[in-house]
């Protein structure tokens, strides 16, 4: 698969990015997930990255939380930019265990792709890629002019293949 030369933009843990023009967003994930939405008719995409599922807080309207980053990303994309839900198509990539130790109770990664799931569900949005669990990182590039995706596994997360394509 080959992206045209257009701007790439990373995504960093807790952000959401959003544009009608084409660009290529990347991203580096572990137990963090990221999604992203493309609409069909109007070719044009977003990708959150969040790094926990449920914000605690109702005050908090923080995007590191995937239940904030996902609600907000569906009403920009409906409100702002008039995409319409029949038209949004979903991705689904990270959740991975990467931390493995007797603290590993809580399951960060499962539950952030369980809320993801759950809310692409109420909105009636499908999924029509996903790459979840198991237990290696991602390096996730997403070219929201045409919902072309790719993935690919990464055995040990560092500074430098952070940005490496």
């Amino acid at each position: 698969m080959e992206f045209k030369k257009i701007n790439e933009y990373f995504v960093n843990p807790g952000e959401l990015l959003i544009s009608k023009k084409p660009i290529v967003l990347k991203t580096v994930l572990g137990s963090c997930v990221s999604v992203c939405l493309f609409d069909k008719k109007k070719k044009m995409g977003s990708m959150c990255h969040y790094l926990l599922p449920i914000c605690p807080n109702k005050n908090i309207s923080s995007t590191k939380y995937g239940d904030i980053a996902i609600e907000l990303m569906i009403k920009k994309m409906v409100h702002k930019y008039h995409s319409k839900i029949d038209n949004l198509q979903a991705y689904l990539i990270g959740g991975a265990s990467v931390i493995f130790d007797e603290r590993q109770i809580f399951f960060v990664g499962e539950r952030n792709v369980e809320v993801a799931k759950k809310l692409l569900d109420k909105h009636k949005i499908p999924i029509i890629y996903s790459d979840i669990l198991g237990e290696k990182g991602r390096r996730v590039i997403f070219n929201t002019a045409n919902g072309e995706i790719k993935v690919s596994i990464i055995e040990y997360i560092t500074l430098e293949n952070l940005y490496k394509d």
